[in-house]
């Protein structure tokens, strides 16, 4: 299975928009996608790309390189790498966030975008070990995450995200 992981830009305004749509009409859980549809897509690429950046960035976040997942010349989800971990982030929210199209799931591409996401968090922001959450109930993200080597730490519970499964992947030397 192979993805790319492409920095967004204004051309891709109009498969986002259906990506939304698809993803909200199936009631979807949103993360992953650096909230993207909380603001109008100019504004969010800007915001996207001042946090990658780390620049005016808004209170309790840290800088992030958020990509879109291609395969075929498809957009099949977002995933949203966090170059380091704040209290919230360590506690819950992990290094990576990621969420796959209803239509594409179950087919390899989170396997595939994490493990490229994870290289990309080795490689240029020279992390060795990555911190993946999921909640409990979300048994295909567990799958993903123990496929590429994640190792159970514990169950959390927090006020914003309610109760939270933390992975340990070593990305290696």
């Amino acid at each position: 299975m192979s993805v790319n992981l492409i920095l967004p830009l204004k051309k891709h305004q109009k498969e986002v928009q259906v990506f939304l749509k698809a993803c909200l009409a199936a009631a979807t859980d949103m993360a992953g996608t650096a909230k993207v549809e909380a603001l109008p897509y100019d504004r969010w690429l800007q915001r996207m790309y001042n946090t990658m950046y780390n620049r005016h960035l808004d209170e309790g976040f840290v800088d992030a390189t958020t990509f879109l997942i291609y395969a075929h010349d498809t957009l099949v989800g977002f995933i949203d790498v966090r170059h380091r971990l704040n209290a919230f982030l360590a506690q819950a929210g992990g290094h990576v966030g990621y969420m796959i199209h209803p239509d594409y799931r179950r087919k390899g591409y989170a396997k595939a975008a994490l493990s490229d996401a994870l290289s990309y968090l080795k490689e240029a922001h020279h992390v060795q070990k990555a911190l993946i959450t999921c909640s409990p109930d979300n048994e295909a993200s567990r799958k993903t995450i123990l496929a590429l080597g994640g190792e159970y730490e514990n169950t959390v519970k927090d006020e914003r995200l309610g109760t939270i499964e933390r992975y340990w992947i070593t990305l290696g030397k």
